[in-house]
């Protein structure tokens, strides 16, 4: 059976529209270009268009239309963004139930034909007709819209957004990124104004992730602020695919695969010179696919200093001596999103200098730094941690940031590195600055190379900050101050005075507002590197940790309370009691 594009060339020999030498010709100039055979045939003047239209007409078996003569509803034209309607030469004609009429210059256009399905969630039936009539029809019913109409459809779309619990966070949004974020979204289709508004406002938000999930009858939209994840919206569930596929497309992923998870990433512009990365992961459910959006707002990167994160003074000293020695490595240990990166950059920023090459390997790249080289895994082309640091060594580089060390290959490399002249700076899984050790030992690295290579190991987390707007203090039982470690801290457990937040507008009503580093910095001394010589566990290596002054995590998180910063509840929720 012949190919569509066969059955086309059959009709313009048969019907002596072009002859065999000019269709060579233009066949020749069509392999060399990439152009679409009906567009070069055209633009050699070697068929009149009109006559293209019919010979697409016969051999795809649709009529031919002249849209000339129609007035399209605007509320049809609506359906697909101007930005798609010239790229793809469309014009959406009419709706009937599920099933959206489509005029095309190109019907052979499949991906057109597929994106549009896509975006809009509604069967696709194309209809033929001439390119300058689509061209007219895109100037008449895109470009001659007022900014009135344009306006009202924007607020309808984000109108349910708008009656969530964070409104003032879109009115922010709407304010202060307004004329740039309305300008760029009024003229997109409905959808995509709809997944620019959330992206747009949990930026502004300053969000961590965004969450898209299919519920049974609806699609939940939360955010993650400050560590806490809060709902902002709930949608029909008719909403979901179109959504997910429009986020697939920008993300460069594959819109026909649902079975499958799928990674991707994506940059968007918030106002001029802002420009933000997300990385998107996809996970198909019982509901549906599910998306969740890591925000990595590079603009965060101009506000990186060792002395604003939060260290004790004799922590930060000591720390800071470590990241001046020539050769060792720093490893900072917690959950995702306990801010180890920011620290590795606060430490990389305090040591940069002219004189030094510095490279890191990060998947993704978080933050921006003059100076620094930075590399971006890929694994889907074998560019691991592994085989990029294996290059970085060859490049003479004085001090190497590893973005997360996942595996006992690019650990091993790291150690090696750390052995031969290099300041290694990675990160690790782990809960503990102690526990640390025992996982790279259990990683197949000797003990005896830990001592030789690291420095330093700072185990972190974030803790919500109280809002300053509604900040009140209280006054301690003397049972819970010993029930909670914070006895020895206090020279009166009678007057122990904490701080809470009462709520207000500016904190949504939550007390809190921002967050504040807690850390555990252990140094490996000479006494730490025998105990680890000994393969003691990390119970005992946190105890003789905190014999030569580290400070654990739980005991910097009480300090930290006491001067206001953060509350009882949350060091209670985010740090364990030390073991005495």
């Amino acid at each position: 059976m012949s190919s569509l594009k066969d059955r086309i060339v059959q009709i313009l020999l048969r019907d002596n529209i072009i002859s065999q030498q000019n269709l060579d010709k233009a066949l020749d100039q069509q392999k060399n270009s990439g152009e679409k055979l009906g567009k070069v045939l055209v633009s050699l003047k070697l068929v009149d268009e009109d006559a293209l239209t019919q010979v697409l007409s016969e051999g795809l078996g649709l009529p031919p239309i002249s849209i000339s003569r129609l007035k399209i509803d605007p509320q049809v034209v609506k359906l697909i963004s101007r930005e798609s309607a010239i790229r793809y030469q469309i014009i959406p004609i009419s709706l009937m139930g599920d099933n959206l009429t489509l005029a095309m210059a190109d019907p052979l256009d499949i991906f057109a034909i597929d994106n549009v399905k896509a975006l809009t969630g509604y069967a696709i039936t194309p209809i033929i007709s001439r390119q300058k009539e689509i061209e007219s029809a895109i100037q008449k019913y895109y470009f001659d819209q007022s900014e009135e109409e344009t306006t009202e459809q924007l607020n309808e779309i984000i109108k349910d957004i708008q009656e969530a619990e964070d409104v003032e966070v879109v009115n922010v949004t709407r304010a202060e990124a307004g004329k740039n974020v309305v300008e760029e979204l009024k003229d997109e289709a409905p959808i995509i104004k709809l997944v620019d508004t959330i992206i747009h406002q949990a930026v502004t938000a300053k969000a961590s992730d965004v969450f898209i999930e299919p519920m049974e009858t609806t699609v939940r939209v939360r955010y993650r602020v400050d560590g806490e994840i809060r709902e902002i919206d709930r949608m029909p569930k008719v909403l979901n695919d179109p959504m997910i596929s429009r986020i697939k497309v920008i993300s460069n992923l594959d819109i026909s695969e649902h079975r499958l998870p799928q990674d991707g990433r994506f940059k968007t512009m918030l106002g001029k010179n802002r420009e933000v990365d997300f990385r998107v992961s996809v996970l198909p459910t019982a509901m549906g696919e599910k998306i969740v959006l890591r925000v990595l707002d590079k603009q965060g990167g101009a506000n990186l200093n060792i002395e604003t994160l939060g260290f004790e003074p004799n922590a930060l000293e000591r720390l800071k001596q470590c990241a001046h020695r020539p050769h060792g490595m720093i490893l900072t240990c917690g959950p995702t999103g306990s801010g180890k990166t920011t620290t590795l950059y606060s430490v990389l920023k305090y040591v940069d200098s002219p004189d030094k090459n510095i490279v890191t390997v990060e998947d993704p790249v978080e933050y921006q730094m003059k100076g620094l080289n930075q590399v971006n895994v890929k694994p889907h082309l074998g560019l691991t941690f592994s085989s990029s640091l294996r290059s970085i060594l060859r490049q003479d580089p004085d001090i190497i940031m590893i973005g997360e060390i996942r595996d006992s290959e690019t650990l091993d490399i790291a150690v090696k590195a750390a052995l031969t002249g290099h300041l290694v700076l990675s990160s690790l899984h782990t809960t503990t600055a102690a526990g640390s050790v025992v996982r790279m030992v259990n990683m197949g690295v000797e003990p005896f190379l830990i001592c030789s290579s690291v420095l330093a190991i700072v185990a972190q987390r974030l803790l919500r900050r109280i809002c300053e707007d509604c900040k009140e203090n209280y006054i301690l039982t003397p049972e819970v101050v010993d029930k909670v470690g914070l006895g020895k801290m206090v020279p009166n457990k009678n007057l122990v005075k904490l701080y809470r937040g009462k709520g207000c507008k500016k904190c949504f009503g939550s007390g809190y507002k921002g967050r504040v580093g807690i850390t555990e910095v252990l140094i490996l001394s000479t006494t730490i590197k025998e105990l680890i010589l000994r393969n003691v566990g990390e119970v005992e290596l946190k105890k003789a940790g905190r014999q030569e002054g580290m400070r654990t995590m739980r005991e910097d998180s009480l300090a930290k309370a006491l001067a206001g910063s953060t509350t009882l509840e949350e060091v209670l929720r985010i740090t364990a009691r030390d073991e005495e």
